[in-house]
């Protein structure tokens, strides 16, 4: 790699499960200095500390809200990478069943929530650093049930195939993963198929971000890990 994240500041929201914390324990481990945000990471503190295994900081706040995220990165201040996994609260439903409201609150946090705090973070950003999105393999396959979804992850990577060339020099990314365990045993048993016949895991996924924030010459790009899932 070019270069290294240690002593570099990296902000991660949605960073209180999943993706976000493995992401944090991966980029403490090599030296980082971690900010996680959420809605609710600031009462976590304590459990999120002890799972990084570092000492953190912590920050709550609505990706919704703009009011929000303005007041915590104002007191987050300067950052050289900035990481979102931020997930919408919506189920896979038929089209037809959807409901449309869910539907447009799920657009509002994962898309717009993306948006709206890259937005606001752009004059902090280190510009030698970077953004790493989060999207998700229905935009890469199609799934039944998953059409909001499918339709918020294309948005997402075409936003930062688009950032990318704005925001120059500062690079923009995006995370694909597949499917992530735990999943209930009908997906473990579907995951067979797969070319490498099995699911993944939030520490293996982790890795994709690492390497999108060291790589250098790395910009506009999604970056799939969903064992070759798309192909079958």
């Amino acid at each position: 790699m070019n270069t290294s994240l240690k002593n570099k500041k990296i902000l991660i929201v949605g960073g209180s499960s999943g993706l976000g914390i493995a992401v944090a324990k991966h980029a403490s481990g090599l030296g980082a200095k971690i900010v996680i945000a959420s809605r609710n990471a600031s009462e976590k503190h304590g459990a999120l500390g002890e799972a990084v295994g570092h000492n953190i900081e912590t920050y709550s706040f609505d990706v919704t809200s703009q009011g929000e995220i303005s007041t915590a990165l104002k007191k987050i201040g300067d950052i050289d990478h900035l990481v979102i996994t931020v997930r919408p609260n919506i189920n896979p439903a038929p089209f037809e069943t959807i409901d449309i409201k869910l539907a447009k609150e799920a657009f509002e946090t994962k898309f717009w929530g993306q948006y709206q705090l890259i937005q606001q973070a752009l004059k902090g950003i280190n510009r030698k650093g970077s953004i790493v999105m989060t999207t998700g393999i229905a935009g890469e396959k199609i799934f039944n049930n998953f059409s909001t979804m499918a339709i918020i992850n294309s948005a997402t990577e075409t936003l930062c195939r688009s950032l990318a060339i704005e925001l120059a020099p500062i690079r923009v990314n995006v995370v694909s993963p597949g499917f992530v365990a735990p999943k209930p045993e009908a997906v473990e048993e579907y995951a067979k198929k797969f070319p490498l016949k099995k699911i993944t895991t939030a520490e293996k996924v982790a890795e994709t971000y690492i390497y999108l924030m060291e790589s250098s010459y790395t910009t506009g790009t999604s970056v799939v890990i969903d064992g070759g899932a798309r192909l079958i």
